[in-house]
């Protein structure tokens, strides 16, 4: 006769179980170790990559979204935008050239891969903000329940 099915209501709480524990491993993923990520890396190419990295990382530790393990990744994004600032103060000085436009073109889509990879994009922080919110009211159901 095979096994009896579970009561909808405890699929319900098996469910919300299951979600709890995969937003705890969400939260684990994205968040660790930040001691790697309290001074630039030696190998940003300059005094504006350096600048980029310490705003970039101030704010993303606040909001606990990166670790060590994002150095790389916010290392080249910092790299991009210095290249960008300076390809872009080239084209300033001389619009009509082609080739430095395509420079800047180039650092600028590296920049949006990276910013993509760091959650430094809109998109990446709503996803954030939402994972959030659903372990925020999965914690308020548990402790309240369905009053």
């Amino acid at each position: 006769m095979g096994r009896a099915r579970k009561p909808l209501a405890a699929q319900k709480g098996d469910l919300t179980v299951a979600r709890q524990v995969e937003m705890e491993v969400a939260e684990a993923a994205v968040s660790g170790d930040q001691s790697a990520l309290a001074k630039p890396p030696g190998w940003l190419i300059d005094k504006e990559a350096k600048k980029e990295w310490r705003r970039l990382t101030g704010e993303l530790c606040k909001l606990k979204v990166i670790g060590n393990l994002d150095l790389n990744n916010i290392g080249a994004y910092c790299n991009a935008y210095s290249l960008y600032r300076q390809a872009m103060a080239a084209v300033a000085a001389h619009p009509l050239d082609k080739e430095l436009c395509d420079v800047m073109k180039k650092y600028a889509d590296e920049m949006r891969r990276f910013a993509a990879l760091c959650g430094l994009t809109l998109d990446a922080r709503l996803k954030l903000g939402s994972v959030l919110a659903e372990k925020q009211q999965a914690e308020i159901d548990e402790r309240f329940g369905d009053i």
